[in-house]
């Protein structure tokens, strides 16, 4: 063989290599960010859901830094929430809510954000002492076409009210009425 075609050959030998080469780094640079991808997700998904306590006490927390301007913060021990409002004429009437009995959330077409259950409110006023009145509905957030009255001041941070049903469809979950050992659904 002449020299020129050693040449080419070992030119093109060369450039074959390179080739091969160039490709098994490509390879590996796209492998791993679909590994690092892998990891996000498999972490992701190993968060737990809180616990009833732990959203109990979230939900309280939030009433508490967003108590309307009129409301006095009284306590929040194990999911049950109690406020006061002063009246014309002195009289004060105190509020318990107990995040334990919320059974139900508005459904995500309504205007207004309801919670309801049983006895979930209970009001007790200063000048009639131990005659306790009870609803079982909560306004949340909303325009308030009712015209009920606000304890919470959540409606101008719609974030948070996003979070807040979120939280209230957990609680309500665990709320519910357990299913007996022969029950499928």
């Amino acid at each position: 063989m002449t020299k020129k075609v050693k040449l080419a050959i070992v030119l093109l030998t060369t450039v074959a290599s390179m080739n091969v080469n160039a490709q098994k780094k490509a390879t590996i640079k796209t492998t791993k960010p679909k590994t690092e991808v892998k990891t996000a997700q498999t972490t992701e998904s190993k968060t737990s859901e809180p616990t009833k306590q732990e959203t109990m006490d979230w939900i309280g927390g939030k009433m508490k830094e967003k108590l309307a301007e009129n409301r006095n913060f009284i306590s929040y021990n194990n999911g049950v929430f109690v406020t006061s409002k002063t009246y014309v004429g002195d009289i004060t009437v105190t509020i318990s809510i107990d995040l334990n009995k919320v059974t139900g959330v508005s459904n995500e077409y309504s205007s207004d954000f309801v919670v309801s259950g049983t006895k979930l409110w209970s009001a007790e006023k200063s000048n009639d002492p131990g005659s306790l009145s009870y609803g079982q509905n909560q306004f949340i957030s909303g325009p308030n076409y009712e015209d009920r009255d606000i304890l919470f001041n959540f409606t101008p941070d719609q974030a948070l009210v996003e979070r807040l049903k979120k939280a209230f469809a957990t609680l309500k979950e665990y709320n519910s009425t357990q299913k007996r050992a022969d029950e499928k659904f």
